[in-house]
Order: structure tokens, then C-alpha cells, then sequence
């Protein structure tokens, strides 16, 4: 009997939410491998497809109880990585159920927190590095990739209630710390200024430094949801509830002069 103690353990979280037809999003928690070890707020979002078969999007182990119910939804058979940070849990899927793993080319799976690009270290290899050409297990998707920031991070964009944007780091959405938060990590957003509702990932925008123009690229897209890898589902006029903070954070950008100018990505 296999055993798993090797990979990383399981941290509290919630329950598998059905937010639209065939695609649920869970909340749940992670400890940031910094000093203190805060507990943030992470997600991960479950799409069932025609064939009946599971794809995880930004992976988060569960508890054996919680696996049971996300079995009975149908077959794991993917894996998706689009935060350059995150990824932890995908060698647990793989091993469990053999799921084919697709992440992010000109990425790695890099232990701790860091966006230094010259670190060519991996722990674990994908079954699939992919771009905006690659097709993907879901059906009626587009992959929009930020390619300005030091780590490349995507975003799924599925064609369907409007738009739903599947984002990484670069979104989030914490209006106020969720109960998997622990008090250090509630003391660190706050005085960050991390608990704000439709928020760039501030955090990321700081280690990353992505152009402006390509922060504002992303206001081209057409959608109106977000089911972002920290915080809550933003259901209904998302691209207008996250203008003001991408427009910020752009003109930041600008100011910074990190990069230069990017064409706009078209759908």
C-alpha cells in the first residue's frame, strides 16, 4: 500500500462548493515556508468535463473524508499549474492517481519562496510544460500567459457564463482573513494591506515585477468571473471590481519602470 507522508501534509480546509455547472472551488490553507510559518488562505478549483473526468486547477491535497467526496464526482485525470509559486501538492495527485500534470513552461517546482530565475533546481517534473498553443483537458479554454514578471504565471480563461478567469497569484480576493488563516498571517495582511477584496496579489507584484501595460492587458480579456488561488470566487462583474486595483498597481508599475512597454494579448 502506497503511503504518502513524504509529500506535504494536509492542511485544514473547507468544503467542495459547486459555484457553476460542473465546476467547484474548495478554500483551505498553507503554511508560508517563511519565518513564523504564517497560514494563509489557498483554493483550488475542480472541473468536471464532458468525458466525466476531474481536472484540478492549482492542486491542494485534502483529507482522506473530503477525497472521497471529490472521487464520487468522477475520475482525477489532470492537473493544472499556473501559479510559478505554487505546485506543491501536484506530485501527491500524480502518485495517488496517476494524473497527468501540466504546468506552466519556463517554470519549475521550487522548494520555499522565491522568484529568482536563475535557480534551475526542480523537484519534480509535469507530464506536460504548457504554453498558449497547448490544447488543455478542459473544454472551451483559453490560456493567457504573463510573460513580464520574473516567473511566468497563466491564466485559464473558459468560454462560457460570461467568461471565468481561473487565475494564479496574480488575483486575489480576501476581503478579510477566512478561518484557515492563522493570527501571524492575520498580522501580516494586515499590515501589508492584504485583506481588500479584488485585489492584485501584492505579494507577488512586489517578488515578481510585471510590467504595467501587461497588468492592464489583462482588462482585455473577457470575462466576469474570478476563481482566484487565494481568497473567495468573485461571481458576477469581476472585470469591473478588479479594474481599480490592476490600474493602480499598473500606474505603480509605470512608476517603477520595471519593464518596457507590452502589446495586449487578443482572444
Amino acid at each position: 500500500m502506497l503511503t504518502y507522508q513524504r509529500f506535504s501534509p494536509v492542511f485544514p480546509h473547507g468544503k467542495l462548493t459547486e459555484v457553476f455547472d460542473n465546476i467547484w472551488f474548495i478554500q483551505g490553507s498553507w503554511d508560508m515556508p517563511v519565518v513564523l510559518k504564517p497560514r494563509i488562505s489557498r483554493s483550488m478549483v475542480v472541473i468536471r468535463c464532458e468525458d466525466g473526468a476531474l481536472t484540478l486547477i492549482n492542486s491542494m491535497r485534502l483529507s482522506e473524508e473530503a477525497l472521497s467526496e471529490l472521487e464520487a464526482l468522477g475520475p482525477i485525470k489532470h492537473v493544472i499549474r499556473l501559479a510559478a509559486m505554487h505546485g506543491a501538492d501536484d506530485r501527491f495527485y500524480k502518485a495517488r492517481y496517476n494524473a497527468k500534470v501540466y504546468a506552466l513552461a519556463g517554470t519549475g517546482y521550487h522548494k520555499g519562496l522565491s522568484a529568482n530565475v536563475d535557480d534551475k533546481t526542480t523537484y519534480f517534473q509535469p507530464d506536460i510544460w504548457f504554453d498558449e498553443d497547448t490544447p488543455l483537458p478542459v473544454g472551451e479554454a483559453y490560456t493567457w500567459v504573463m510573460r513580464s514578471s520574473k516567473l511566468a504565471e497563466a491564466c485559464i480563461l473558459l468560454k462560457r457564463d460570461r467568461g471565468i478567469l481561473l487565475s494564479g497569484d496574480m488575483l486575489h480576493n480576501t476581503p478579510q482573513p477566512d478561518a484557515f488563516t492563522n493570527l501571524r498571517a492575520r498580522l501580516m495582511m494586515r499590515v501589508c494591506g492584504l485583506t481588500k477584496a479584488c485585489n492584485v496579489g501584492v505579494g507577488w507584484w512586489m517578488m515578481n515585477q510585471p510590467s504595467g501595460d501587461e497588468l492592464r492587458a489583462i482588462l482585455s480579456l473577457p470575462f466576469q468571473h474570478v476563481l482566484p488561488v487565494h481568497g473567495e470566487p468573485v461571481i458576477g462583474n469581476a472585470k469591473a471590481r478588479y479594474r481599480d486595483a490592476i490600474e493602480t498597481y499598473a500606474a505603480k508599475a509605470d512608476a517603477k519602470n520595471w519593464h518596457s512597454p507590452l502589446k495586449s494579448p487578443t482572444c
